[in-house]
């Protein structure tokens, strides 16, 4: 990690988007082929291209923490937030130690780019370095609260503020993936584990395209191809540092008042926001593939498919056309 991040450095101070080889060699402390030179680069999201003895790359954007923690102390008991912003992470979910859980009320990370970012299930999602939005929310709940349509709430809160910021006809596909026509722009990964009879633990990971530009690594492998946030809107003032801690305050306020009533209220919202809404569906599960009309959800989250007039309700599973 400590030569990917010195690979970084020197990706940073090079404003004419060149780099030389020398300068390569030197970070790593030996000598390296042109092609493995272009490998290891690629094993942190960035695409290079020789030229000569030099190697060319695009612009990157990289986190502006100054501009994020601004978001985030506008939040009610900032003070009560664990905050980082890492350049290269293996994954923001697991940043954090347990003792950084206990002492704050809210432990947050952001980062540029993660080397095991998670999709669903066992897959990878991976987009070029510094192309998106990237964080992880871990906290507690109470447990009367329930906990099964916490991705679908906080992905209605991301959605309604992605429309409010530009991004007009930004949905949902159930439970937790991002769309907008038809295109996949980002996911939400919610975990929890129960701590107490009262309390529940959640860790909720959120990975949003802002500028893909024209190429990119490997994403959660998708029936949907991928779209970004200044593809959905050209004339987007809002920056991808910005953007980021706008949605992490906004998935914070949220959770300060998620309890059934606020969660029922939210479902309501549910039909304007999913993409898939009465058309026919399936849903795939380990040992089992269902049809049915997509009707909505019910006050729980599960999915509700109407089969010839039997409603059937679904808990888990990968949602296709």
């Amino acid at each position: 990690m400590l030569e990917k991040k010195g690979l970084l450095k020197i990706i940073k101070r090079n404003h004419d988007l060149k780099i030389s080889h020398f300068e390569i060699e030197k970070v790593i402390g030996s000598t390296i082929s042109t092609e493995n030179v272009i490998e290891l680069f690629e094993s942190i999201g960035i695409t290079i291209s020789q030229s000569g003895d030099s190697y060319a790359f695009r612009k990157v954007d990289f986190l502006n923490e100054e501009l994020i923690k601004k978001k985030i102390d506008q939040i009610e008991d900032a003070e009560k937030i664990n905050f980082s912003v890492e350049q290269i992470i293996e994954t923001t979910s697991r940043y954090f130690s347990q003792k950084d859980l206990e002492k704050y009320e809210y432990s947050l990370c952001f980062a540029d780019f993660q080397t095991q970012g998670r999709g669903r299930g066992s897959n990878q999602w991976l987009s070029p370095y510094g192309s998106g939005i990237c964080f992880s929310v871990i906290g507690s709940l109470s447990s009367k609260s329930s906990p099964l349509g916490l991705s679908i709430y906080c992905g209605i809160a991301i959605a309604r503020a992605l429309r409010d910021l530009g991004c007009a006809g930004v949905s949902l596909k159930w439970p937790n993936d991002l769309l907008h026509g038809g295109k996949k722009l980002g996911g939400i990964l919610v975990e929890l584990t129960s701590q107490s009879q009262d309390y529940y633990s959640f860790n909720i990971g959120v990975g949003i395209n802002y500028d893909l530009g024209s190429d990119f690594n490997s994403m959660d492998q998708n029936l949907f191809p991928p779209t970004d946030l200044l593809k959905i809107n050209h004339d987007l003032t809002v920056c991808r540092s910005e953007m980021s801690g706008i949605l992490a305050r906004t998935v914070i306020e949220s959770l300060k008042t998620f309890n059934q009533r606020t969660m029922q209220s939210s479902f309501q919202l549910w039909p304007d926001f999913d993409a898939l809404y009465e058309k026919e569906i399936k849903i795939i599960q380990e040992d089992n593939t269902i049809k049915g009309k997509n009707i909505g959800i019910d006050d729980t989250g599960a999915l509700l498919l109407d089969q010839n007039g039997l409603i059937k309700k679904v808990y888990n599973g990968h949602l296709v056309i």
